[in-house]
């Protein structure tokens, strides 16, 4: 295994993990700093692999009685189909 395989592996446990990024690094024995320029290296990897970030949707012959916006993060928002202003916010947040 690379030493990026390794980091990368180790940054993706964090993210599962739930614990904050220091007492991530404290546990593994890691740099703070040093797994920060990792996390950052994971991002951006992630982004060139998909660039935009959007994904295909595929539209129902039904109205759709809520829209669900979910971030890289896991946080998923669930609102209104018909408020665009607030489903165009929520889409630049991301």
């Amino acid at each position: 295994m690379t030493k990026t395989q390794r980091m990368f592996t180790l940054v993706e446990q964090w993210k599962q993990s739930g614990i904050t990024r220091k007492e991530f690094c404290r546990q593994a024995d890691i740099k703070v700093g040093t797994f920060a320029y990792w996390v950052a290296k994971y991002k951006e990897d992630n982004q060139q692999s998909d660039p935009g970030g959007f994904v295909r949707v595929e539209a129902s012959a039904q109205p759709a009685s809520r829209v669900e916006i979910t971030y890289p993060n896991g946080v998923k928002i669930c609102t209104d189909p018909w408020d665009l202003a607030l489903i165009s916010q929520l889409i630049t947040l991301g």
